[in-house]
């Protein structure tokens, strides 16, 4: 009933009360889009060529799907993340998409690639990565470790003696099981130094083999951050809020809010058209004027 009032209350505000708020931005909205658009497209394995610096420090685009928010923004912890001590994103790439947002959600935002983030915000660190929606919430802390289903089946994927696309696709896909709780997580962290590149690089190669015809509701990878704490948005790498169909008045509402809590910070509206199917990959993002709350 309060997420039914919220939602009331944002179509009369976006519609009715809150105008477009005009400033000039810092970084332009078309160069952002251009700049996802590219790292989507590019396949790299690693960052400058080294194995100590798994590709999503420079490549790809890391989303986090976001419920409509409801008397909380939507950028700070839950306070399930905040105890858990880890926050789900998703990796999104030509060769790691998906073809809708986790849980059928409709916005979100992006975070800067660590090696290209703004001077003086936070550098998140990745903790582990599932190539499928790993159901983090039971699991060992800080969501990485083993599933309360399988304790001796589901842990980080090296300490269990996998280290290969192709080991963790008949791993996880073991017949009678519940793979997503049955999967091992793949370790990322800065101690695996020069195994690095390569586990996340088999994070996406196993997402090129999993079988077809898993729940598409759960058919994304799912990348654990280590949780930052609350109210720091200016801080925040924030590289875009965006949007699919349905989600441009609550994608408006965030990108208004975050411009007041961080005093005037401006994040594009970016519009996300997702890949049609998995042999279509195409996505596309958009910067469209129209679509901002603040221009």
């Amino acid at each position: 009933m309060r997420n039914l009032v919220f939602l009331i209350l944002l179509v009369f505000l976006t519609g009715c009360s809150s105008p477009v708020i005009n400033v000039s931005h810092t970084t332009s909205g078309a160069s952002v889009a251009a700049s996802l658009q590219k790292r989507y497209d590019e396949t790299i394995d690693k960052c400058n060529g080294s194995p100590s610096q798994p590709a999503f420090l420079c490549s790809g685009v890391l989303l986090r799907a976001t419920d409509t928010p409801n008397g909380f923004h939507v950028w700070d912890p839950s306070p399930t993340a905040i105890e858990l001590g880890g926050m789900s994103f998703s990796f999104f790439r030509v060769d790691a998409s998906f073809q809708r947002l986790p849980w059928d959600r409709t916005n979100g935002y992006i975070l800067y690639p660590v090696l290209s983030r703004p001077d003086g915000s936070l550098q998140t660190m990745v903790l582990c990565v599932f190539p499928i929606d790993g159901a983090t919430w039971g699991r060992d802390k800080p969501g990485c470790g083993a599933s309360v289903t399988y304790p001796l089946n589901s842990k980080r994927c090296q300490t269990m003696g996998i280290t290969t696309a192709e080991q963790w696709v008949r791993h996880t896909f073991t017949p009678g099981v519940d793979s997503f709780r049955y999967q091992c997580s793949f370790d990322v962290r800065d101690a695996m130094n020069e195994l690095a590149s390569d586990s996340f690089y088999q994070v996406i190669r196993a997402i090129g083999l999993k079988p077809v015809g898993l729940p598409t509701i759960n058919d994304f990878s799912e990348v654990i951050i280590q949780t930052w704490s609350p109210g720091i948005p200016r801080q925040l790498p924030i590289e875009a809020f965006f949007y699919v169909a349905g989600g441009l008045g609550v994608a408006q509402y965030n990108q208004r809010d975050f411009y007041t809590q961080t005093t005037n910070k401006v994040v594009p509206i970016i519009k996300l058209i997702m890949p049609t199917s998995p042999q279509n990959k195409n996505a596309r993002f958009e910067f469209h004027p129209e679509d901002q709350a603040i221009q």
